[in-house]
């Protein structure tokens, strides 16, 4: 069974075209993806952002799911 990623953004599911062979290997790009998104959170953190900014990059950090694919 192949295994499709779908990332979350905005309360709304986006296909991502994104097949993999494995649920394990589909559910490791959804954590990568996490993973980039906190790396950057954390380094605008560091930089002093204000508050505001980090809301704003908190509030559209995505996640995704992994659904079998047809």
């Amino acid at each position: 069974m192949k295994w499709l990623l779908v990332v979350i953004v905005m309360n709304s599911p986006l296909k991502t075209d994104l097949v993999f062979n494995t649920l394990s290997e589909c559910l490791s790009a959804e954590t990568q993806m996490r993973k980039e998104w906190a790396d950057i959170y954390n380094l605008t953190k560091k930089n002093g952002a204000e508050k505001e900014t980090l809301g704003m990059l908190s509030s559209q950090m995505t996640r995704g799911t992994c659904i079998p694919s047809k």
